[in-house]
């Protein structure tokens, strides 16, 4: 019985054996055994290139059990008129046929502008063919793109655009521009009506919105920078507009005094390997870093021990010198840094600075807080009324500067009210000196619904009873919106809400549905509405 059941595993074994090699050379055969493919085409599909000589090109491949026999190439322009014809003999696994731009029946140096198309077939030895149908275009521009424009938006212009330029075979290029540490993006067209590219990976390489959505680009390039973009690997780099040497594509500092998170603090490349920051507020025991981005991505650096010297990825750096505005400069070769004293923040340690009088939105009975710029002065901007006005500190009488000069001057305690005429004002404070400007401003109304497109502002009017409300009658189109200060970007709002909402600074651009409104703006709250 045991010899019976070794003998019937042997003859198992061996008949498993036998259907595996079965199995495996039908495996191969069938793996080798398939229709010619076109592993490439030049011009490719879809492609731009531009007026001058050019050839044709297709690569193609096949299995080993059926190996390549012949290719066809035809070459015609939008009328249908054939002007290359070509037929070869292709052999093995992998081969090619070029057809050179001087054969052709009108050479290739002497086609103009316009879409040509090519029809290429090609077989193998057991008679499987594969046929495929290309277009490119010969465009006038001064080098091979596959797109005929090229813009970039993103906050730092309003999510509007700004135009790029071709500088070499699918290259294109933008210098002098300030990305602001903002976020960003490349578009083929200036309203946004085609294909667009960001890099939320910050790994240089773009993503398309067609190839299944892709985000912005917020990787804190800032100063200013020449960005370029290859439309046809997708590669981008940004580097600075005036070319310093430097290690680093940016440089933040980072600290207790913001989470060690944001661009607020942002230095600027003023020569080679050297950064400065114009002025930072700090106390006695915060700690900080150099980074390389807001988000800490990147190189970092600190000073543990203090030593005016960073260790790339140091531990935070304490700063205990006397509190107050500092200037910060850092080396990123040599990793030194020097912080120098600029004065005293927080205009002569009061806890706020006010707008008071009759003048002003809560006339004599309550102020309008201003905002401690860090540098010792306060500012606002600011509706106000035919009146009068002073400054006080901490929301009391005790501490008040007036005088009797307008727009400026030099306000003293217990000086007289200012005496105030109507308008719309930018209004800046020193307490420490007693200095005040009123300057004039203006709010505006810019994007593709409103009169002007974004290339100009709609100027907008005080409210005569209540003049930090800007107001304006206009005819709109559907779009998008926003309102911005002084017909310029520095100081803009938006929201994504509509008829009504709240705007915040660089916020994203208002929808707009057709119509005639009444459009009103606080500029003190950010409110709007369109009724």
């Amino acid at each position: 019985m045991k010899n019976f059941l070794k003998i019937f595993s042997i003859l198992v074994l061996a008949g498993l054996v036998a259907f595996s090699c079965t199995k495996d050379e039908i495996d191969v055969e069938a793996l080798t055994d398939f229709a010619p493919g076109i592993v490439s085409i030049t011009p490719a599909n879809n492609s731009k290139i531009v007026v001058g000589n050019f050839d044709l090109k297709v690569i193609v491949a096949d299995g080993e059990s059926s190996p390549l026999s012949e290719i066809s190439v035809q070459l015609l322009d939008e009328f249908g008129n054939t002007l290359a014809d070509a037929t070869q003999a292709v052999t093995g696994t992998r081969d090619s046929i070029v057809v050179p731009g001087a054969d052709f029946a009108v050479p290739a140096e002497q086609l103009g502008a316009g879409i040509y198309s090519m029809n290429i077939t090609v077989s193998d030895a057991k008679g499987q063919t594969t046929n495929r149908s290309t277009s490119f275009e010969i465009s006038l521009l001064p080098f091979a793109a596959n797109h005929n424009e090229m813009w970039i938006a993103g906050g730092f212009n309003g999510w509007g655009g700004d135009e790029m330029t071709l500088v070499a075979d699918h290259t294109w290029e933008i210098s002098g521009i300030d990305l602001l540490g903002d976020e960003w993006k490349i578009k083929n067209c200036l309203d946004w009506c085609d294909e667009d590219w960001g890099d939320t990976d910050c790994n240089n390489f773009m993503e398309s919105n067609l190839s299944g959505g892709n985000g912005n680009t917020a990787c804190g390039y800032s100063g200013e920078v020449t960005v370029t973009f290859n439309d046809e690997t997708l590669e981008y780099t940004v580097r600075p507009a005036v070319e310093f040497a430097t290690n680093l594509s940016g440089l933040y500092l980072l600290g207790t005094f913001n989470n060690f998170d944001g661009d607020e603090f942002r230095f600027q490349l003023t020569g080679d390997n050297t950064w400065e920051l114009a002025e930072v507020e700090l106390a006695e025991g915060d700690e900080f870093k150099f980074a390389e981005m807001p988000n800490f991505m990147g190189k970092n650096f600190g000073d543990a021990d203090g030593d005016g010297v960073a260790e790339e990825f140091g531990n935070n750096t304490m700063f205990m010198g006397d509190p107050g505005i500092y200037k910060i400069t850092f080396n990123d070769a040599t990793l030194e840094y020097t912080m120098e004293f600029l004065g005293t923040g927080g205009g002569g340690g009061f806890e706020s600075i006010g707008i008071i009088g009759s003048a002003t939105p809560g006339g004599w009975d309550a102020e309008t807080p201003m905002t401690d710029n860090g540098d010792g002065t306060y500012s606002i901007l600011i509706g106000l009324l035919d009146g009068e006005a002073k400054f006080r500190a901490d929301n009391d009488w005790a501490v008040n500067w007036g005088a009797t000069d307008f727009p400026s001057g030099t306000g003293t305690q217990d000086g007289p009210n200012i005496p105030v005429t109507f308008g719309l004002y930018q209004v800046t404070f020193n307490p420490e000196t007693g200095e005040y400007s009123f300057e004039a401003a203006s709010v505006g109304i810019i994007g593709d619904s409103t009169p002007d497109g974004w290339d100009a502002d709609t100027d907008m009017m005080p409210d005569p009873a209540e003049p930090s409300v800007q107001t304006l009658n206009v005819d709109l189109t559907d779009g998008e919106a926003k309102f911005r200060l002084n017909n310029d970007w520095g100081v803009n709002w938006g929201a994504g809400d509509f008829p009504s909402g709240i705007g915040t600074q660089d916020g994203p651009n208002i929808p707009v549905t057709a119509g005639n409104y009444t459009v009103r703006f606080n500029v003190l709250t950010g409110e709007y509405s369109f009724e």
